[in-house]
């Protein structure tokens, strides 16, 4: 008889163990009855296009400037820094462009993110010829990049703006002499130059 109680009684704990054991995988599941809510947009800007280009950087003499006071202009706005090598190969590219397209109502502006001491990029460019004014970014490029509609994730980054400051193109890396190009023929109304042929493109075609 004992044996028959103790058998019930290892009976009863073993059943109990497995309904807890059930209910443990029940609360662990997903709720299925509950609708999935779509994840929260992401954060507005914290300007308005209009005010970041009116947002104030000072350039290497301490003068005061926006992108607005360039309205009238096609503006390639370039993001860069001293310590990022694209950008170091990019300027003589946009050095190029800017004396290229001067004429036809190109702006370059280059935006340094090289906080907090502008001295850097002061001696940086002691050893590099720049024809395009450079202002310092003072922290805010990710707000302006953002309220013009880009995000940026990494330098170099380049926005083209038309003659009224609406954002045509955004370019994030480095620009190649094509890419450069055809990014600015839309902005100035310019035909895209054709690429020039390799050399093994050229022995090709005369063996042909």
């Amino acid at each position: 008889m004992q044996r028959i109680q103790t058998t019930g009684l290892i009976l009863a704990i073993l059943i109990a163990a497995g309904a807890a054991g059930f209910g443990t995988y029940l609360w662990l599941q997903p709720d299925h009855s509950t609708p999935v809510t779509a994840a929260a947009p992401a954060a507005a800007p914290a300007l308005t296009s209009q005010q970041a280009l009116d947002v104030a950087l000072d350039d290497l003499d301490g003068n005061s400037h926006a992108l607005a006071d360039w309205k009238g202009k096609v503006l390639l706005v370039n993001f860069w820094a001293t310590w990022c090598p694209p950008c170091r190969e990019e300027i003589p590219l946009l050095v190029k462009m800017q004396a290229k397209y001067a004429a036809q109502g190109l702006q370059i502006i280059g935006i340094a993110s090289d906080e907090p001491n502008d001295e850097v990029v002061r001696k940086f460019l002691k050893q590099m010829v720049v024809n395009y004014p450079i202002l310092m970014s003072d922290g805010q490029s990710s707000e302006i990049v953002a309220a013009l509609g880009g995000n940026l994730i990494g330098l170099p980054y380049s926005l083209l703006l038309d003659r009224d400051g609406k954002v045509l193109k955004i370019h994030p890396g480095e620009l190649q002499p094509d890419e450069a190009e055809s990014f600015l023929a839309t902005g100035l109304q310019v035909p895209v130059p054709p690429i020039a042929a390799t050399p093994a493109a050229a022995t090709q075609s005369k063996s042909k």
